[in-house]
């Protein structure tokens, strides 16, 4: 998918992703891929992102070098990819559930490009139907972003999945306000059979 505006902030995290580069280095990375943002606004840009803690800045006379801080910034797909296979591990079964994570968070059918976003690594539930791609296209479209018709959209009816979504969101919420450490410790005191 392509954002017609897509956020400046995406485009140079995918541009530092390998190594640090210089704001020079940057500008022209940008230059080639058809941004042509003034140089003075990118290191303004650039100062905001490391004072937000999403980019470190090194100093390596004369140049000012830019990295991704540890962590970086994640985008929901990543989130919810990330959290699903930390509690399920890699498999089926967690691909099948960040579908229906994505599926009820947004509403709507899920794309091809999205679910390879969240690390999807085979494509659970069924195809959408015509009428439930054309809705997922059109929310896109609405909020600026380019959806292909070959992009193929997916959806899910999984209820033996909705325990375990639950505890993801629980989770992803817990890990966004910081608040693991109020979180009671399960402990399964009897065994169930």
């Amino acid at each position: 998918m392509f954002h017609p505006d897509k956020d400046l902030r995406y485009i140079i995290l995918e541009i530092l992703k390998e190594d640090g580069k210089s704001i020079s280095a940057i500008s022209r990375e940008l230059e080639k891929r058809g941004y042509d943002q003034h140089r003075l606004i990118l290191t303004g840009y650039l100062r905001a992102m490391s004072d937000l803690n999403v980019l470190r800045e090194k100093e390596v006379p004369p140049a000012k070098l830019y990295v991704i801080a540890k962590g970086g910034e994640q985008n929901i797909y990543e989130v919810v990819g990330e959290k699903v296979r930390g509690l399920y591990g890699e498999g089926e079964k967690s691909d099948k559930l960040i579908l229906v994570a994505l599926n009820k968070l947004m509403h709507r059918a899920v794309f091809s490009d999205e679910l390879s976003k969240a690390g999807v690594k085979t494509y659970p539930g069924h195809e959408a139907s015509r009428e439930e791609r054309q809705d997922a296209k059109q929310a896109l479209i609405k909020s600026g972003f380019k959806v292909p018709d070959s992009v193929k959209a997916y959806t899910i009816d999984a209820p033996e999945c909705e325990k375990d979504y639950f505890e993801v969101v629980t989770r992803l919420l817990a890990d966004l306000y910081n608040i693991n450490y109020l979180v009671k410790e399960t402990k399964q005191t009897r065994l169930t059979f």
